[in-house]
């Protein structure tokens, strides 16, 4: 391989549009300072030339993410995940105030405790209240917190039980502070319809109040619990499930009712979410699965490199590849909004 096809070749690291641009340029210029009968390229060329590509892709994502679709969405999508965390963490510290509520049973303010499920359900309240208000940058700050509870959860899990079934919010939790620090022109009420909002508080209020619901109805029976992972957790009752389905259904009515460019990129940031879900709850299993863990005593053992590697590159790269996919989707034909 003559060094000219070395060179071609380590330029094809680059994004295509900045090859299109500088390539010719690039290739003439390290081949003029080349020594006479050089063949390969000097090692200082070739680390140049990879962190170029580096940097010449962060630029191109960071141009893509600065247009105001993504900036728009980015709010929409803290909004919502911030309502999601906020669900998961307060159903259990309402259920508890309305079984306290009840007298039922006696003792019940030693057995359930409000802490820590309440203080998390308070930080993502809060930022979501900020989200609603364009307090945007007030509300990142405030969801670093709550990305550190989530990931002490998380954490607690695996130390005691070697379990990543419920990783998922961590994730999420993560990409709250990232997307709400963007800055945009419009909040996400601003984004959003009013009626959408709407279906948004009735969404959270709905999920909320499931296991209360269920609990001062006493409609449910609970010898024969639903093991249900469309409503990520296990063993609720059938009117506690029902109430939760509906609430699920109205946040992703909220979506899926969204103009079309702003659909196609919430989904596209809800990706890294979605591949960590399916790692976890079918992938990384004990039995029958292409990561499948082993165990001793019902308990799995720790995640290997490769598993650990999977968990973690996984949801990055396809995000990658969904954002590549509705550029390019983008350029040969604009979605209409």
């Amino acid at each position: 391989m003559t060094l000219h096809q070395v060179y071609r070749c380590l330029l094809a690291c680059y994004p295509r549009a900045y090859r299109r641009q500088y390539e010719d340029e690039m290739i003439g210029v390290l081949l003029d300072d080349a020594a006479p009968g050089q063949r390969r390229p000097a090692a200082r060329d070739v680390s140049a030339l990879l962190g170029g590509a580096v940097r010449a892709h962060v630029r191109q994502v960071g141009a893509r993410f600065s247009v105001d679709a993504w900036r728009d969405a980015a709010q929409v999508l803290g909004l919502i995940a911030a309502l999601l965390l906020f669900v998961r963490s307060a159903r259990v510290p309402v259920l508890h105030l309305s079984m306290f509520a009840q007298s039922y049973p006696d003792g019940i303010g030693e057995e359930f405790a409000l802490w820590p499920g309440g203080l998390g359900a308070a930080l993502w309240l809060v930022v979501a209240v900020f989200t609603v208000f364009g307090w945007g940058r007030a509300a990142a700050a405030i969801a670093v917190g709550g990305v550190a509870f989530e990931v002490v959860r998380v954490a607690e899990a695996y130390g005691q039980y070697s379990t990543v079934f419920d990783i998922w919010p961590a994730v999420l939790a993560a990409m709250v502070p990232l997307a709400l620090a963007l800055r945009a022109s419009r909040s996400a009420t601003a984004v959003l319809a009013r009626w959408r909002i709407g279906t948004l508080t009735a969404a959270t209020l709905v999920s909320v109040a499931a296991p209360s619901v269920a609990l001062v109805t006493g409609a449910d029976d609970s010898t024969w619990p639903i093991y249900g992972t469309w409503i990520f957790t296990a063993g609720v009752g059938r009117v506690e499930a029902i109430l939760l389905s509906v609430g699920y259904l109205l946040f992703a009515l909220a979506v899926l009712s969204t103009p079309t460019a702003l659909r196609l990129r919430l989904l596209a940031l809800v990706v890294p979410v979605g591949v960590t879900l399916l790692l976890t709850r079918v992938g990384l299993r004990t039995t029958g699965t292409f990561l499948e863990r082993s165990s001793h005593d019902g308990v799995p053992d720790a995640l290997t490199w490769a598993q650990l590697s999977t968990l973690v590159l996984a949801p990055v790269l396809l995000f990658a590849v969904a954002v590549a996919i509705l550029h390019r989707l983008e350029r040969s034909g604009p979605q209409q909004a």
